[in-house]
């Protein structure tokens, strides 16, 4: 091991064992003690507001395809997109003509701009080609996961009124289906062999590219670029207006300098990334996707987790970043088969999507054992582009997700007062603000009022504190959705499915955690009166053959007598996540 790394880990360990001090608060993700009386330099905050140290980045009024095509013209030879899997791959200059070409033929097949296109698709080499065309001739995209059943996507689908759908030949026939469902679909275009009742990618490839206006009339603080899937702070899902602006910022502040190690692309310098983590989820969108086509990198896409296609594409590519969650955290700690010169290019290591605690952290440091590396933490919402958060370059407050990055401030609220902001080391709900607050849901104003106040603050759901440098750390979550391997599930969607069974007369669907997955959801269901012989392994299957993998129920189903409520009927389930915690002690 290194003598820089050793120290760097030395440190954190020696913190992390400080047993009482607010240095152990601020690594291992806990409140400090009780006993311990921090001497904060309350001047830093203002009002108990805490402000970016980043400093403020500089930030433009060009649109996401302008800003593309701006590095397409700066590095036209270097490889872009490239799969990780059968190795096809588009220089700058290549994706730069294709996304005229793919942007022309929708306008030549009659779309106009505020039209929605929807991308089902896994991460392939096409699909910035297939967002940015889309986005290039004025229509919004939303993003869906592909790992959905026909009927969850098409519900989003039917939301967001999507009139055209790209996806991959792979999944036709689920495709036809969401088609089928969702009549405001006008064409199904799908990457692969030509077929009937779908458009070929590549036919619109081929494309003269005549009908595609660079500098069509986009307003880029008000215009949509991006539908995300979200489950906001409580209810069933809804879509998330992202403009332009926002998703632009949001890389802007990632790329501020001194900020993070990503670099731009020289004669003698790319940076590498591995794309695992999917480009549906605003995390694959903004700090991978976007980040990496605006500093000129090389991505190198995987469609699907596969533990030797991954680490294939990690010996061949050696990755400069690695962009992970904490379950490939604990993968790459736990496999046999590492080969640490695959790392040996690499400056950083950054997290995202579910906090990763202290120890797993030094223990994936100390795996790699790469001198100088970085480990950053980030944390968002889909809300906010989605980044809110990041901790600093040669960070040791492992557990932090650090401090506001630019242009963004964050204030923690309490609970019973909701415009009192709270000072260092006290437990409230997290609030923020910047340019990457979302424009609002879509034709939901409702949803929209409760989640950003007049003032423009953002309602996280999630309760934090800071210490006294202004580093922040999620300790809980008041809002219900549940995060399955970063992956949103919205109990509310979970118990309108378990409500429709026919022996079910109510239930509740709460998170629990697992090392593996992070939460799993689990159920507690009231059957109705002469349905007792109905067994939770039949209600289990009912469930589980309605929606994907991981919004599965996983964590069990218990029968009850009743469901706790309060006195207007709203589901406690807090109460119930306490009653488990209590019973698993």
């Amino acid at each position: 091991m290194s003598i820089h790394l050793r120290s760097t880990l030395q440190r954190a360990l020696l913190l992390a064992n400080q047993t009482g001090s607010a240095q152990k608060a601020a690594l291992c993700n806990i409140p400090p003690s009780p006993k311990y009386k921090p001497t904060p330099d309350v001047s830093k905050f203002e009002n108990n507001i805490v402000t970016s140290p980043y400093g403020d980045c500089e930030l433009h009024d060009m649109t996401m395809v302008q800003k593309v095509f701006e590095s397409a013209s700066r590095w036209p030879n270097k490889i872009a997109m490239e799969c990780g899997i059968t190795g096809r791959k588009y220089s700058y200059e290549m994706m730069r003509q294709l996304i005229r070409r793919f942007g022309s033929a929708l306008t030549r097949m009659g779309y106009k701009k505020g039209e929605v296109f929807a991308i089902i698709s896994p991460n392939i080499p096409e699909f910035p080609i297939a967002l940015y065309g889309a986005s290039g001739a004025g229509m919004p995209v939303s993003l869906v996961n592909p790992t959905y059943t026909a009927e969850e996507m098409a519900r989003q689908m039917t939301v967001v009124g999507a009139t055209a759908l790209f996806g991959v030949a792979p999944m036709a026939e689920t495709l036809k289906q969401v088609a089928r469902l969702c009549p405001t679909i006008r064409h199904l275009i799908l990457l692969g062999p030509p077929q009937e009742g779908a458009v070929a990618f590549q036919q619109m490839a081929q494309d003269s590219g005549d009908l595609f206006n660079e500098n069509l009339d986009i307003n880029v603080k008000e215009d949509v670029f991006l539908l995300p899937h979200s489950s906001g702070t409580s209810g069933l899902p809804k879509n998330v207006i992202l403009t332009n602006f926002n998703m632009s910022s949001n890389v802007m502040q990632f790329l501020q300098p001194g900020a993070t190690n990503h670099q731009f692309a020289t004669d003698n310098f790319q940076d590498t990334y591995v794309c695992l983590l999917p480009f549906f989820h605003t995390y694959g969108i903004t700090i991978i996707l976007n980040t990496g086509i605006q500093t000129g990198a090389k991505l190198v896409t995987l469609p699907q987790f596969d533990v030797q296609s991954y680490f294939k594409a990690i010996d061949e590519h050696k990755p400069t970043a690695m962009h992970i969650v904490p379950p490939l955290a604990s993968l790459l700690i736990q496999y046999p088969a590492l080969k640490l010169e695959s790392f040996s290019r690499a400056h950083t290591v950054f997290c995202g999507a579910a906090p990763m605690s202290a120890q797993t952290t030094v223990d994936l440091l100390e795996r790699l054992n790469v001198p100088d590396l970085s480990f950053q933490e980030g944390y968002g919402l889909s809300e906010t582009s989605p980044g809110v958060m990041m901790s600093p370059l040669g960070n040791v407050k492992l557990g932090s997700c650090g401090a506001p990055i630019p242009w963004t401030k964050a204030k923690v609220v309490d609970h019973e007062i909701s415009d009192h902001a709270l000072g260092p080391y006290q437990q409230g709900e997290l609030y923020a603000s910047g340019p990457q607050i979302m424009k609002g849901y879509l034709n939901n104003a409702t949803a929209t009022e409760e989640m950003i106040d007049e003032e423009g603050w953002l309602r996280t759901g999630d309760v934090a504190y800071y210490d006294e440098g202004g580093n922040f750390y999620i300790v809980d979550r008041l809002k219900e959705l549940i995060k399955v391997k970063g992956f949103q599930v919205a109990p509310a969607e979970l118990e309108d499915i378990l409500a429709s069974h026919p022996a079910v007369a109510e239930a509740a669907v709460i998170g629990i955690p697992d090392v593996q997955a992070g939460e799993l959801p689990r159920a507690y269901v009231v059957k109705k009166p002469g349905m007792e012989s109905v067994s939770d392994a039949e209600i289990r299957a009912f469930v589980d053959s309605k929606v994907s993998a991981h919004k599965q129920i996983k964590g069990g189903i218990e029968f009850r007598s009743a469901i706790p409520k309060n006195n207007m009927g709203k589901v406690l389930r807090r109460e119930l996540r306490a009653q488990y915690a209590e019973e698993n002690k």
